[in-house]
């Protein structure tokens, strides 16, 4: 690669075609460009030191991945929905080449996320290599055993779950399987974490929202459970062991003034707070999302 800087470009095998007019919108902006297919990480260890951005297309999945691979050396990440939901991306596919324009010429913002780290150590002495996760740390059992797992958060005790497991979700995470597991929906900027007990025996459970910059340990008093970050099972627990969960490096989004907000995001993409009739139809016109969102209930769907 001859250039001082250059645009990667994540995709799934099979998607080169759909970002040939981006590719070429990039060099004429002067941007060398790569692509990272077959083996994402060797090629992005390849063009790293000379990338001024990280384009991820497809769904939250390929996302997250672009997301572990971009914050540790601080490179920045486009989103570009090319999934079913995509939460996560802020740009659909057509405006990929626009928004490609936007950032050469400097219109955009960063909006900083927070990722965790987490290592996995057994009764023996033995630790993991570290994780890293943009959404959630998830300890859970394996089959359909209730397992007690023990939560400290700062060396406190926050609580002992008899449940089928426990979500350490950051803020950007809540509104995944945390979200799914009844934990609230967190704004990103705000520096949190929300551990959430997965089916709780104990009905006074409930989700807790802790300093983003807690150490938090997860500690399996019994049963045996399976420990995943980001959906990637990290490692398997036999009996007593300890997920740590710590603070990680940070992920710079790349955003444009039009970049729809987060709570437009609930909306339209989970139908958060769309009643399924709204009161006074003919007195007023709805804003754009609760109209499309009371369409599509209206019309037999459900949540995305």
């Amino acid at each position: 690669m001859s250039g001082e800087r250059s645009i990667g470009f994540l995709v799934h095998p099979g998607e080169q075609r759909a970002i040939e007019t981006a590719l070429a919108r990039a060099q004429s902006c002067g941007f060398d460009v790569w692509i990272a297919v077959d083996h994402p990480e060797t090629s992005f260890a390849e063009h790293a030191g000379a990338t001024s951005l990280l384009v991820t297309v497809g769904g939250d999945g390929t996302f997250l991945y672009g997301a572990r691979l971009a914050a540790p050396v601080g490179i920045p990440v486009l989103g570009v929905n090319r999934g079913r939901l995509g939460f996560l991306a802020d740009v659909e596919l057509e405006l990929l080449p626009e928004a490609i324009a936007r950032f050469a010429a400097q219109e955009y913002t960063t909006q900083r996320r927070s990722l965790v780290e987490t290592a996995v150590s057994t009764p023996d002495g033995r630790t993991s290599e570290p994780a890293l996760a943009l959404n959630e740390l998830v300890v859970r059992a394996r089959g359909v055993n209730v397992v007690r797992l023990r939560v400290d958060a700062d060396g406190e005790l926050l609580g002992e779950f008899d449940s089928d497991g426990v979500v350490v979700a950051t803020a950007t995470g809540s509104t995944a399987y945390a979200l799914s597991a009844g934990g609230p929906p967190v704004d990103p900027r705000l520096r949190a974490l929300v551990v959430v007990p997965l089916a709780p025996h104990a009905v006074i459970s409930r989700p807790v929202v802790i300093p983003e910059a807690s150490r938090v340990d997860v500690t399996v008093e019994s049963g045996d459970v399976e420990v995943a970050a980001d959906g990637r099972i990290v490692a398997l627990l036999d009996g007593r062991g300890t997920a740590a969960v710590r603070a990680g490096p940070e992920l710079a989004v790349v955003r444009f003034a039009d970049s729809p907000p987060f709570l437009e995001r609930l909306r339209e993409k989970f139908r958060f707070g769309v009643p399924h009739k709204v009161a006074g139809w003919a007195e007023r016109e709805p804003s754009r999302s609760l109209r499309d969102g009371a369409d599509a209930l209206e019309e037999g769907y459900g949540a995305s």
